[in-house]
């Protein structure tokens, strides 16, 4: 018999998010049931979009008053509770039903949860949480804050690999609007109930979400000591958060006797062997935090019991290998762990910005470039935009050029590639073709106010001063971008009229110093023949020097440059002479 499921959700507020976590499961229940606790916003606009079955509910400070009201409604054979600011992550549209049909025997279901460290590198924290369950009147909500849901039989509970529930990652001010209400709340059920140690657990990582690990610690060390393995599911994060908080007080001695221990008694736990490398890593023990890496990934992905960090048994052990191995002067170790890390995960670049240095000082950039195209890497747009930019940060700009230039056809459609592309075909000389790319960034592109910018200057080396002025005007209509519009005007008379307008820097000088400054060092980094036989590449950065001199933080930047840069020539004449030599001559 088709076993109906019910989709139960409390809102409040949530127009940012409800749509996205409707679209995700409305094809994989067969009822939703909102009930809504006071929104203000256009939520419930939303939610009747999708379901007639929207309810009111007074708010009275009580999770679990909500959650029972939304049970009560739904006339489902299961249930499946999610928050708004969550999504399913599900290829068959009939997994949940598969689930029960597979485990007949089972009344709930913990599923993994997947909290975002980064969504853009694809890190995520792993928990399970009781989310899918019979919707029979024996399974309700207990608990006014991070309620639970009561389990009358533990072994009518399964463990569930999937569907997936995804938290989304949300702003900054809004997660922490939610963590200081949960706070709140907590501090004061922990008062009605002095010996919870679920609500110590919960304390513990709202104070550490909130970058408060002092605060934290207390919390974190009562639930883990007083949590049993018959709540592994608690006592396994609380580890994890309590070398954390250790971590990030400076205690490494007390997180890495806490690692030790924790090791024997949990050997498969790989999140510990990892947090135990970086541990002694921290410590400069590179060779024993070698060890521990290699058992994070010997371990793999823990079971479903415990808490776990995407990564730590891949990507991110590799990543740090590779930073031990270099630190011990293991170099070809090294470059092995690293290339290891990106081929197991492209969104996680860091071990690229390493890979690319031993590359660079070891082979030249010929090579490094040959070495990274042989390996795959330029095939894909993220390892491709961070191989350009460093080549242009290391001053090889037509090996930046040329990372690009070779792939364009795969990325052409990307307009970050797009901006890049332009912009080192415009450093390497190729000036009409980064015009002919940069006019093709759309309007409503993030990247269209960099464009702006940068083709005034192109029009600038150009010597098309009329197009240069005129773009400058349009930018100017638009109060977002007045400042660069008034930098681009006043170096355009600059450059032809050799006097600064009759208004100073100085009056703009908080929204005019950065802009200009950037364009300033930028004007030192065009390296061609066609761009050094260009007068008008002198005269440009002549322009921006004279533009800053005229304030006096602008003035100091640019003694601070000269410093730098004499002390750089310096340093190349040291390694090249030797110092005694270059003493003698002075």
């Amino acid at each position: 018999m088709n076993q109906r499921i019910s989709l139960t959700l409390i809102v409040r507020n949530e127009a940012a998010h409800l749509a996205d976590c409707l679209e995700s499961v409305q094809d994989k229940v067969d009822e939703m049931i909102i009930v809504d606790t006071g929104s203000t916003d256009d939520t419930l606009r939303i939610a009747k979009r999708y379901t007639p079955h929207v309810y009111s509910f007074p708010w009275n400070n009580d999770f679990s008053a909500a959650r029972n009201f939304a049970l009560e409604h739904a006339t489902g054979d299961w249930i499946l509770a999610l928050d708004a600011d969550e999504e399913v992550l599900c290829q068959d549209p009939f997994s949940f039903h598969a689930l029960i049909d597979r485990q007949k025997d089972k009344e709930a279901f913990l599923v993994p949860l997947l909290n975002p460290i980064s969504e853009s590198t694809e890190e995520y924290n792993t928990f399970y949480v009781l989310r899918l369950f019979r919707n029979n009147g024996d399974y309700q909500y207990v608990g006014k804050i991070h309620e639970q849901v009561s389990i009358p039989d533990p072994q009518k509970v399964g463990l569930a690999v999937g569907p997936s529930i995804k938290h989304q990652a949300l702003p900054l001010k809004e997660r922490h609007q939610k963590r200081n209400r949960n706070l709140l709340l907590l501090k004061k059920a922990s008062q009605e109930d002095i010996q919870n140690v679920f609500l110590h657990y919960y304390l513990g990582v709202e104070w550490l979400m909130l970058d408060k690990p002092g605060y934290a610690l207390p919390f974190l060390q009562k639930a883990y000591a007083n949590l049993s393995d018959d709540n592994l599911l608690f006592r396994a994060p609380a580890l994890k958060y309590l070398l954390i908080a250790l971590r990030t007080l400076g205690r490494q001695d007390e997180a890495l006797t806490l690692c030790l221990e924790a090791s024997l008694r949990y050997p498969d736990f790989t999140d510990i062997f990892y947090l135990g490398g970086l541990l002694l890593e921290e410590k400069e023990e590179y060779l024993i935090a070698l060890k521990w890496f290699d058992q994070a990934i010997a371990c793999g992905k823990p079971t479903v019991l415990f808490s776990h960090m995407t990564g730590s048994e891949s990507f991110l052990a590799y990543y740090h290998l590779g930073f031990c191995y270099e630190k011990i002067g293991e170099t070809a170790e090294a470059i092995g762990a690293y290339e290891t890390a990106l081929k197991l995960n492209p969104r996680y670049s860091y071990p690229m910005y390493s890979l690319f240095s031993i590359l660079l000082r070891d082979k030249g950039p010929a090579l490094c470039y040959q070495r990274l195209e042989d390996l795959g890497f330029l095939h894909d747009t993220l390892l491709c935009l961070t191989s350009a930019d460093l080549f242009f940060l290391a001053d090889h700009v037509e090996q930046a050029h040329h990372c690009l230039e070779t792939h364009k056809n795969n990325f052409q459609s990307d307009e970050r590639f797009l901006f890049s592309y332009a912009k080192y075909c415009v450093y390497s000389g190729r000036l009409r073709a980064g015009l002919e790319a940069l006019s093709q960034i759309s309007a409503n592109s993030s990247y269209n106010t960099s464009a702006q910018s940068l083709s005034m200057v192109t029009l600038i080396l150009l010597g098309d001063f009329l197009n240069a002025r005129s773009l400058a005007i349009t930018l100017w209509k638009n109060q977002a971008t007045r400042c660069d519009a008034h930098i681009f005007l006043c170096l355009i008379r600059l450059m032809h009229m050799r006097t600064l307008p009759p208004y100073l820097l100085s009056i703009r000088e908080k929204d005019t110093l950065t802009p200009t400054t950037e364009l300033f060092l930028d004007s030192k980094r065009y390296q061609s023949p066609e761009m050094y036989s260009n007068p008008l590449i002198e005269s440009w950065s002549q322009g921006l020097e004279a533009f800053l001199k005229a304030s006096e933080k602008g003035l100091a930047l640019l003694l601070t440059d000269y410093d730098q840069r004499a002390q750089e020539l310096t340093n190349r004449l040291v390694a090249k002479f030797g110092n005694s030599r270059l003493c003698d001559e002075h």
